[in-house]
């Protein structure tokens, strides 16, 4: 699954490199950030959180987006690296890569499962999800958004995919191992918890109905004894 050649758009502005610049920006919901790469001198840039936000939503770390810098044309980059607060979790700062449409790339497209496993659905099974990322290299604009991994096709308890198994477009390159883990089914917990509390119940139940036959054979043994001494 390629791109095909979807981008999109954002608008940013210069932005005015100091500390305490980016904290009132911050504080006016702006976002600042950078921009570098293929032929450009790095800039500093600044946008709206918002517009920012709704881009990324789309776009993520794998399509590519036509990035405008005031009144200049457009340049096709990357969202590389986003930036969040340690407490707030908000957006504080984010990179722009500018790449080079004829040369391959380096990145780490999302897998995403769809469908849904029969064991897992009726509570058989418990899903064991590996890996979440495959790194990958083409050009920019043959990257997948995401590869897509369908779980429907694990009916039996310890079956797996392995990245050999996802259709990967030959235009890309996968760098994972083949043989690296994605998703398996494995039984669930529970169904050995109650194993063994089934065990454990009927191993006591066999004690107790020991202890009983083996108090009820010395009672009628002390009855018998009793007897004889009368």
């Amino acid at each position: 699954m390629a791109n095909e050649t979807k981008t999109h758009t954002l608008e940013v502005e210069p932005r005015e490199l100091t500390r305490k610049a980016n904290k009132q920006l911050r504080r006016q919901d702006i976002l600042p950030g950078v921009v570098y790469g293929h032929n450009v001198e790095p800039a500093n840039v600044q946008m709206s959180r918002r517009e920012f936000e709704n881009v990324y939503l789309r776009a993520g770390s794998t399509s590519l987006v036509d990035l405008k810098i005031g009144g200049d044309k457009s340049r096709k980059v990357f969202i590389h690296d986003v930036q969040r607060g340690a407490t707030n979790h908000q957006l504080s700062h984010v990179d722009f890569m500018v790449v080079n449409l004829e040369e391959d790339i380096t990145v780490s497209v999302p897998l995403v499962l769809t469908g849904e496993s029969p064991l897992v659905e009726s509570k058989e099974g418990m899903l064991i999800h590996q890996t979440e990322h495959l790194s990958v290299r083409a050009l920019p604009m043959e990257i997948p958004p995401v590869i897509e991994v369908d779980i429907s096709t694990l009916v039996e308890l310890d079956q797996a995919i392995h990245v050999s198994d996802l259709d990967i477009p030959s235009n890309v390159q996968v760098l994972t191992p083949m043989d690296e883990l994605i998703v398996k089914v494995t039984e669930m917990p529970m169904m050995h918890v109650e194993e063994e509390v089934e065990e454990a119940e009927e191993a006591e139940e066999a004690a107790e109905a020991a202890a009983e036959a083996e108090g009820a054979g010395e009672a009628e043994e002390g009855a018998e004894t009793s007897e004889e001494e009368a």
